[in-house]
């Protein structure tokens, strides 16, 4: 028997209460981190205000275009894929440039590793991602009404080795070990990640649906590392200062 419930805010779901919650369709939405103004940028208000006022319009420009954006992630048993769901026509062509991120026409898969199928320096990349190391912290918040917990992990963003800290709120209520832009391996859905100040968060989920879930492991492109991407992504950048 199929129920359905309705929570508060954004969250709405479908449940099959004779299954094993390991198959569905999350729906996810994507928004910038409230932004807290520094010294610096007080400073610079100061200093060069037309500047500082155009910068504010393209940073409430790219904010718009991301609340029109959304994503899914499918997943069936140990199998997930994540992908951002395609804009209405009627969008034009100047906001369908703000609002996604590079990363976020990429094609994430999950299985046994993690992959990337992504289209950058006009060439289409299979990349393969690094195991993650999740800690998993003391606080916990509520999301609707699922408690959930905080996860926090670390990436190498550059052939540096600069590390970014990852945020993840994941909840063991629904045991799906998947969730935003490919990121794994803890022991429920994360109904909310942060990454690179920029929030993906669960609207919609569909657990257990009786349609088939059609997930397609993406097989072309040129396989790499992440590490070679980056190399790769640094030599490329390297040469366009060049020109």
């Amino acid at each position: 028997m199929n129920k359905i419930l309705i929570i508060p805010f954004v969250l709405l779901f479908f449940f099959n209460t004779n299954s094993q919650n390991s198959r569905g369709v999350i729906e996810y939405g994507k928004k910038s981190k409230k932004r807290v103004l520094t010294e610096k940028d007080k400073q610079r208000m100061k200093e060069t205000p037309e500047k500082y006022k155009r910068f504010q319009k393209m940073y409430e420009l790219y904010a718009e275009g991301e609340k029109k954006l959304t994503f899914e992630l499918r997943v069936d048993n140990n199998i997930g894929i994540f992908t951002m769901k395609p804009l209405l026509e009627s969008e034009s062509n100047h906001k369908k440039q703000l609002g996604p991120g590079p990363y976020d026409k990429g094609v994430y898969y999950n299985k046994d590793k993690r992959i990337l199928q992504l289209n950058a320096f006009g060439e289409l990349f299979l990349i393969t991602k690094p195991k993650l190391k999740w800690e998993i912290q003391k606080e916990t918040k509520k999301i609707g009404e699922f408690e959930c917990f905080k996860a926090t992990t670390e990436i190498i963003v550059n052939t540096k080795g600069r590390k970014h800290l990852i945020t993840a709120w994941f909840t063991t209520k629904i045991p799906i070990s998947f969730g935003p832009l490919g990121y794994d391996g803890l022991p429920g859905l994360i109904l909310e990640l942060e990454v690179y100040k920029k929030i993906y968060y669960a609207k919609k989920i569909m657990l257990n649906p009786k349609e088939e879930i059609k997930i397609e492991k993406p097989t072309k492109g040129i396989k790499v590392t992440e590490k070679e991407y980056q190399e790769k992504a640094s030599s490329t950048l390297q040469k366009n200062k060049g020109i």
